[in-house]
């Protein structure tokens, strides 16, 4: 009986070892599915984090550049404002050339056609004598401008019809803002 109780206690050693076994391999797959879950956690999260890194760079790399765009633009455009500030300061400066002062005039009593009436021409102070002087030696002038007046402006001439309800202005400022646009993106194209 003894070598039946050995016999069963060894079969169920044998058997509780053999629970034992599985057991130990089934938690052994199950730590391993964990392990493996775990790391494709790991590996998504670090994946996320990349990619949220690399947009991130992006978003500041992009900001950076506009910013360096608008401070070069900024830059450009004073030194552009420079420039025409300079050219208006010097406009101020210069006294009218007698020949300049009579193309001005006429091109603005041309302007105003042949039905303006009597003509009025405005122009600087520094001006007036001269332009006196031009209307009374142009035949064509002193014919039809009445009067030869001062107003503000830094050179050149506005005439206005009779009834002063239509001008042409050919000052040096208003000519100025003309051109400007014409030739600023050509001074651009040269310094820039």
């Amino acid at each position: 009986m003894q070598n039946i109780s050995e016999a069963v206690v060894d079969k169920v050693r044998e058997e509780a070892r053999a629970i034992v076994e599985e057991a130990k391999e089934e938690a052994r797959k199950e730590l391993d599915k964990a392990k493996s879950q775990r790391d494709a956690r790991i590996e998504a999260e670090k994946r996320r984090l990349l990619n949220e890194a690399k947009e991130e760079a992006a978003r500041i790399a992009a900001q950076s550049a506009m910013q360096d765009h608008q401070k070069t633009a900024a830059a450009k455009a004073a030194v552009l404002d420079d420039i025409v500030a300079k050219a208006r300061a010097n406009l101020k400066k210069v006294a009218t050339k007698p020949a300049l002062l009579a193309y001005l005039v006429n091109d603005a009593v041309d302007g105003l056609g042949d039905d303006a009436g009597k003509i009025t021409v405005l122009v600087s102070s520094k001006d007036v004598a001269a332009a006196k002087e031009l209307v009374k030696k142009d035949k064509r002038l002193s014919y039809v401008v009445a009067e030869v007046v001062e107003c503000e402006c830094d050179g050149g001439a506005i005439a206005q019809n009779e009834a002063k309800t239509i001008s042409v202005d050919n000052t040096y400022t208003t000519r100025l803002e003309m051109l400007l646009p014409r030739i600023l993106p050509e001074i651009s194209k040269e310094l820039f």
